[in-house]
């Protein structure tokens, strides 16, 4: 059973919302954005580089050898290499 409602025309114009007016360019907005995608990629490098020294430690303790000797996979070296504070 359909219910009969009146067919509204659609205005080209939008609506205006009474104190909602964007009178700049959303350049805060953005910045932010850029940010928080910058601090998540270097978190995660940290935190990677972290892991895959440890792992690395742990394969020279493990086989009796140094951690020089101990040849790391390549995601493993990548990351200690991107990360500055290891």
């Amino acid at each position: 059973m359909k219910a009969n409602a009146p067919i509204q025309a659609l205005e080209p114009n939008s609506p205006e919302l009474d104190g909602f007016e964007i009178k700049r360019r959303p350049i805060l907005g953005f910045g932010l954005l850029m940010s928080s995608v910058i601090g998540t990629i270097a978190v995660l490098i940290y935190f990677g580089a972290w892991a895959s020294v440890d792992r690395i430690e742990n394969r020279a303790q493990a086989a009796g050898i140094s951690e020089s000797q101990v040849e790391g996979e390549w995601w493993e070296d990548g990351l200690v290499f991107a990360c500055p504070l290891h």
